[in-house]
């Protein structure tokens, strides 16, 4: 887990509004009402959205500030520009923070999640037409957080960064579909390919890794290893599917894995450190890989015994789920309407953007899966408490 930047003391033109999304965004740690917007009539592939709600994740952050911190959420769309045609005032939205342009090498390769021009935008904060339309009460730009910025009560995104979501979804179990759910279910439909009766080995269980233990048992692996530290995860990682659990901090990982499957055909990292990618390699087969999906430090090199290369054991990386998240967002929200994905039962907190602070601080001390930041609670159609849609959910499985 990578520690937060520090935050610099407010210079002139700073922010003055008391809530502040995080102190990772610095002197962007404000809401919409300290800062202003362009009109999003004249932001033509663009429109304004009222944020309902938004999980906090692990992700690094750039440094580049100030910026509006945020990358998934859903909520209701209140204004279009004249170009967009896709999505309508009223409709109930969640996010791809990787908006395809359709026109770059990778996007004509089919292979929209590494967009090239959305890359280059996203690092620079800005639209995928070069500008930002976010601004501080003295006029000054504010950046972009990968197109959405959804740590506020609105925001204004491109056109192709939203997806139209059905009926019957709350929108604050929609927050979570557009990173970790598309990430974890990607890296095993897209990324790995698992087929029916492969065995898989998940190392990591926080808020990817739990998915992709959920995306192996809907693919129909037939043995499902979840590896963590935390006994509260594993029983989660079991509860979604896996059909044995690995407690890291009192057993050897490795060779518990190897015990019971003699190595497996697909090993996910949903850490990012060298160590659990090193775990990952040791519990293949021989022709078997590790599929990285955790997001690691930057600076952090991986060492793999070379030899080992001649079984054709192979390690892949994965970003956004492999995934064209536009297309596959809207069908997992087909599959979490109809009942076949939960996605609810790895929040852990619920907060508002006064709590959003603490909340990344459990991230960093490694404490709970997911919070989740409501910001209007009536459109989120949030639960009292989380026991409340525990309760429910557990009653949808037959869970005594």
């Amino acid at each position: 887990m990578r520690s937060a930047p520090p935050t610099p003391s407010a210079g002139p033109g700073a922010p003055r509004r008391r809530r502040r999304p995080s102190a990772r965004s610095r002197a962007a740690a404000s809401t919409t009402r300290s800062r202003r917007r362009d009109d999003p009539r004249r932001c033509r592939p663009r429109f304004c959205r009222r944020a309902s709600g938004a999980p906090l994740c692990s992700s690094g952050y750039p440094a580049l500030t100030p910026r509006i911190l945020g990358h998934e959420g859903a909520g209701i769309v209140e204004s279009v520009g004249p170009r967009v045609t896709t999505v309508a005032p009223g409709d109930r939205v969640g996010f791809c923070f990787v908006p395809p342009c359709g026109h770059c090498r990778a996007c004509s390769a089919g292979r929209f999640h590494l967009c090239e021009t959305a890359a280059m935008r996203s690092y620079e904060g800005m639209l995928l037409d070069g500008t930002s339309r976010l601004h501080l009460a003295d006029g000054r730009e504010v950046k972009h957080f990968n197109f959405v910025s959804c740590f506020a009560e609105r925001c204004v995104v491109p056109a192709a960064s939203a997806v139209k979501l059905p009926d019957g979804l709350p929108l604050w179990e929609a927050a979570l579909l557009g990173c970790g759910v598309v990430t974890g279910v990607g890296a095993v439909r897209n990324t790995a390919r698992v087929a029916i009766g492969e065995s898989v080995c998940v190392i990591g269980c926080g808020g990817i890794g739990l998915h992709v233990v959920a995306a192996a048992r809907l693919a129909g692996a037939g043995l499902i290893i979840a590896v963590d530290l935390d006994a509260t995860k594993l029983e989660l990682a079991l509860h979604r599917g896996a059909t044995h659990a690995v407690n890291a901090s009192h057993e050897d990982a490795v060779a518990a894995v190897l015990a019971l499957s003699g190595g497996v055909d697909h090993a996910f990292e949903a850490v990012g450190l060298p160590a659990t990618i090193r775990q990952a390699w040791d519990v293949l087969r021989p022709g078997a890989t590790a599929i990285v999906v955790g997001l690691t430090p930057r600076g952090l090199d991986v060492a793999l015994p070379a030899l080992e290369l001649l079984s054709e054991k192979s390690l892949k990386g994965c970003y956004y789920g492999s995934a064209n998240v536009p297309v596959e967002l809207a069908r997992l929200a087909d599959l979490v309407v109809a009942g076949r994905l939960h996605v609810s039962d790895v929040v852990s907190h619920l907060t508002d953007l006064d709590g959003i602070e603490e909340a990344f601080g459990r991230l960093r001390r490694g404490e709970g899966v997911r919070t989740i930041a409501v910001m209007d609670p009536e459109s989120a159609e949030a639960p009292a408490s989380l026991h409340e849609s525990v309760a429910q959910q557990e009653g949808e499985l037959g869970v005594a």
